[in-house]
């Protein structure tokens, strides 16, 4: 088996992570070659999988891989001691332990050490057991443009940093192009934060709603991460996670049934020169308590919304219209750390439906008020605007952008609102 170059080092946090100290081990293949792929290991190196990978390397399985083992970071207190960071690094559902990997952490790597990664996101391999299986996930959800390939051991999606709400994320947002395989055991961690078993199935059954490239094993009568560090186990689900490496890029295979209702699988964002112009009716009883407000298809009721409430409100229109007359009509899904929390902006479709432009993403609201479809934002820029005439139409700081709609959402009808419910 081809030999391995081994480096300690450790990196200080500074716009990510600031003062939090990350310890790290690169397990570099003693092979030329034009450029690497890259693992990122949680909890440092995991020496079975680092094994495995270089095995099916040399069986010509897998590209050569650079591994980065990282441990949970140590942040100094002022009095000398050391307070470890796993759950801050690891369980947080947000974006910032990911940004430092891309951002600080690999730039750091490549630059000292003068490590050729490849650019190609398939080139790209986050790993995890536990909490950092959930992370894994996370890292890859937060940079797909980034990272393709994820294996999440017993992931704790786990109400301890808000984890719990991705399995119900994963069913309404477009499928992001990942290849996934998922391990989980019978005999689970059961506490205050949650059941392990009970979450991971719910993850897997999500990923299979949405369509997602993924694979899972169920070990019946083992406990907690018992296999991962097996090296069998290791090399068989590695070989599945880089079969057709050589030839066949990774991409989604297709949305959820849900996402399918809203937009064509093949409907993308196209930049275009100009925003529509659509007259709007107003209301002056709303308009001095609330930013946002759309009359509803049927102009039986205003929507309205503010940016700083993860609500949205419906006033029935007529005589006695009034704001203590207030009804929630839906509720936003919120990421921890967002700006804003609320509407930026919204629109309604032929059908009645409500599309509420947010931070993370355009929301889509039945008439009801389930919000069944997140659609994903064009770029990483600010969202400004959004509306509805022959496509739909988002307008950010970087431009203005167009993309198809499934025909009923633009298509006037006899019944303006199509009535639904949990079900339909």
């Amino acid at each position: 088996m081809t030999k391995l170059t081994r480096i300690d080092d450790s990196l200080i946090g500074s716009k990510f992570k600031p003062g939090m100290k990350f310890r790290f081990q690169l397990a570099i293949p003693c092979v030329d070659t034009e450029s690497f792929a890259m693992l990122i290991e949680h909890d440092g190196p995991n020496e079975e999988n680092i094994n495995s990978m270089l095995k099916l390397a040399d069986e010509g399985k897998a590209p050569y891989c650079v591994s980065i083992g990282v441990f949970s970071s140590e942040l100094l207190m002022p009095d000398g001691s050391e307070r470890n960071m796993r759950m801050n690094n690891y369980d947080y559902f947000d974006r910032e332990y990911g940004d430092f990997l891309v951002y600080e952490l690999i730039p750091y790597i490549k630059a000292k050490y003068n490590i050729n990664f490849s650019e190609s996101a398939d080139m790209h391999f986050v790993s995890g057991g536990s909490s950092g299986g959930i992370s894994a996930f996370v890292i890859a959800w937060f940079h797909p443009d980034y990272f393709h390939r994820v294996f999440m051991c017993a992931p704790s999606f786990m109400a301890l940093g808000r984890g719990n709400e991705l399995p119900y994320l994963i069913r309404k947002y477009e499928t992001k192009p990942f290849r996934i395989f998922e391990e989980y055991y019978e005999n689970e961690i059961n506490d205050y934060s949650g059941w392990i078993r009970s979450i991971d199935e719910q993850t897997r059954e999500s990923l299979i709603f949405a369509n997602y490239d993924f694979k899972y094993k169920f070990f019946q009568g083992e406990s907690h991460c018992e296999r991962y560090h097996d090296e069998n186990t290791a090399y068989e689900r590695n070989e599945w996670i880089w079969h057709d490496w050589k030839d066949t890029p990774i991409t989604a295979p297709g949305n959820s049934p849900r996402v399918d209702s809203i937009v064509p699988f093949e409907s993308k964002w196209e930049k275009c020169e100009s925003f529509p112009q659509i007259e709007k009716e107003t209301c002056e009883k709303l308009c001095n308590s609330y930013e946002n407000i759309v009359l509803s298809n049927d102009k039986m009721a205003w929507y309205a919304a503010n940016k700083d409430d993860d609500n949205i409100y419906m006033f029935v229109r007529d005589e006695n219209l009034s704001l203590n007359r207030r009804i929630t009509h839906a509720m936003l899904h919120t990421i921890p750390n967002q700006k804003i929390k609320g509407a930026i902006h919204m629109a309604v479709d032929k059908t009645d439906r409500l599309f509420v432009l947010t931070e993370i993403g355009i929301q889509c609201v039945r008439t009801f008020g389930a919000i069944d479809v997140i659609l994903d934002l064009p770029d990483n820029s600010n969202a400004l605007k959004i509306a509805i005439t022959d496509a739909l139409y988002v307008q950010t700081e970087n431009g203005i952008y167009k993309r198809e709609l499934c025909k009923e959402h633009i298509t006037e009808s006899e019944e303006k609102r199509q009535q639904t419910n949990y079900y339909d």
